[in-house]
């Protein structure tokens, strides 16, 4: 099974292995057994992104901080702790069309201090152990690269994208040949006086927003077809990766393979200098997440806000200019 999530299996093994450990008295076991799960399921944080993974991921926290807490006497400071940091790390992700990658940036620092609030009190107004004290920093130091990496994203984001994209609305779309998943070359032209295009610039498999993305317009495919859009995704990563991707989240689009980012930058849509500790480095830079509505005719007739970068996760926002082209 080449897509078995085996990362994310294996910590939700290891979660519930530790509810099983504290069930049978043996706290300590408990609380490491559901932090491993939470690590090792951790692995498949950009490649996985589905409901299973975050389940697993508080269902480890809550089952590590109840460990902790073990017995239950009072406010059990050490769950909450750690469900705010599973919070900080995963709800950006989890409710992607609502946040986007620059909304709401206070989110990640706010449950990171809620977490740290809980951690202090827990430890410092009772009797706390080694353990106490030791197991969760792992978890914080995690959570507090996260919050650090939103917020400096957020900053590199919208300082390339004040000024707007190169390709604005009434331009005619340029011209593009690139090779999909399955190595075919796809060319803008050949959808001329047949189709609507949506073109959807992302930034990557190693990219766990570009997938809940391209999931929320899978989910859309049928009401796309009715309304004669047509929808490709285009990449900076090689027909293989994209191949995998497709596989994986099952998409039924095409994902094409913009290696060098030469289209992303016609369209104006690419950072030449990126810095994140978590992005996959390539030699160019990286693409920027914005979406193009073109119309039958080859006019763009919708553009992602770059003030708001996220928004194209909302296909809502295309739907009616379709109904008035058709």
């Amino acid at each position: 099974m080449k897509h078995f999530p085996f990362y994310t299996i294996t910590g939700l093994v290891l979660a519930l292995a530790g509810g099983v450990l504290l069930g049978l008295n043996h706290a300590l076991a408990a609380a490491i057994c559901a932090l491993l799960g939470y690590f090792v399921a951790m692995k498949d944080f950009s490649k996985y992104t589905s409901l299973l993974q975050f389940a697993t991921q508080f269902v480890a926290a809550i089952v590590a901080g109840l460990a902790l807490d073990w017995p239950l006497s009072g406010v059990p400071y050490l769950t909450l702790a750690l469900f705010f940091l599973a919070l900080c790390n995963f709800a950006r992700i989890v409710f992607f069309r609502f946040f986007g990658y620059t909304g709401h940036t206070w989110m990640e620092p706010v449950t990171f201090v809620i977490a740290l609030g809980f951690y202090l009190a827990g430890n410092l107004l009772r009797e706390a152990s080694w353990e106490d004290w030791a197991l969760p920093v792992p978890a914080f130091f995690f959570a507090a690269l996260i919050a650090w990496g939103i917020l400096k994203d957020k900053k590199q984001l919208l300082g390339v994208t004040s000024k707007g994209y190169r390709i604005a609305i009434g331009a005619e779309a340029p011209e593009f040949s690139l090779p999909d998943q399955d190595g075919n070359t796809t060319k803008l032209s050949e959808f001329r006086g047949k189709r609507h295009m949506l073109l959807i610039f992302v930034r990557g498999d190693w990219c766990p927003g570009c997938h809940m993305m391209l999931r929320t317009y899978q989910r859309e495919a049928e009401r796309f077809r009715q309304k004669n859009i047509y929808v490709l995704s285009i990449g900076p990563d090689p027909v293989g990766v994209n191949r995998d991707m497709v596989e994986r989240l099952g998409l039924d689009f095409k994902v094409l393979a913009d290696e060098g980012q030469k289209t992303a930058m016609v369209y104006g849509v690419q950072m030449q200098e990126y810095d994140n500790d978590f992005a996959e480095k390539y030699d160019e830079g990286i693409p920027l997440p914005a979406s193009f509505l073109v119309d039958i005719n080859g006019k763009v007739r919708y553009v992602s806000r770059p003030d708001k970068v996220g928004e194209f996760l909302n296909p809502s926002l295309i739907f009616p200019i379709i109904d008035q082209l058709n």
